[in-house]
């Protein structure tokens, strides 16, 4: 966490007992980095699956742990949080599956200077009902893929450049256009990444992301 916390000139961390994890799932619990209303950029815990504050449940009938960047703005559970509370979600790569269905295998994506990234990310505070108690949820934004995650999947996350971090954590900026300019740029910068062909995610363990075509 100390290595998040200086890659994104963080103040302070809500994470204290937060340990490297290779296996993680919607509706997990993962780091976010958010600049809070009086300017201080912390990272916190989100449940991955954003909720929107004005819904009476936790789980929705449609899943929500991805925001397709085409259209973001326009859908109802997204379009405030890309107005105002956008946040990165820092990751060392991610895993896809290519194939069909019953018969897909994975693969895992990463930088190729092996650097932690940061995905465009949304999130919003879902309070709970039953006992008032708030929590932040988040969702990975999306656009189509090139490069070599083309080569696995029709879909990427939007890959955020290190030049673009504050603006895209500025809620002063206009949240619609900013995605539009940060997705295209994702387009380039999928080029400095690679992948190779891991084993079945099942576990934990930094084994999970080991290149089974070269042992």
């Amino acid at each position: 966490m100390d290595a998040l916390i200086l890659e994104f000139l963080a103040s302070s961390t809500r994470f204290p007992e937060w340990v490297p994890r290779w296996n993680i799932a919607p509706t997990s619990t993962i780091p976010i980095v958010v600049t809070t209303s009086d300017g201080q950029r912390i990272i916190g815990p989100a449940h991955w699956s954003l909720i929107p504050s004005w819904s009476p449940q936790l789980t929705l009938t449609y899943p929500t742990f991805n925001a397709r960047s085409e259209t973001a703005a326009e859908k109802p559970t997204f379009r405030d949080a890309l107005k105002s509370t956008r946040c990165l979600i820092p990751v060392s790569g991610y895993y896809e599956w290519s194939g069909e269905a019953g018969a897909k295998t994975p693969y895992y994506l990463f930088p190729d200077n092996h650097r932690v990234a940061a995905l465009a990310g949304l999130y919003s505070w879902w309070t709970n009902p039953a006992d008032g108690i708030a929590m932040a949820t988040t969702t990975i934004v999306t656009r189509s893929s090139v490069g070599c995650a083309a080569e696995v999947h029709d879909r990427m996350p939007v890959i955020l450049d290190v030049a673009d971090v504050d603006t895209w954590l500025d809620p002063g900026v206009s949240g619609a256009s900013l995605l539009e300019s940060m997705s295209a740029k994702a387009g380039d910068l999928i080029a400095g990444w690679s992948y190779h062909r891991v084993n079945a995610v099942r576990g934990e363990g930094a084994h999970l992301v080991k290149d089974i075509t070269s042992s």
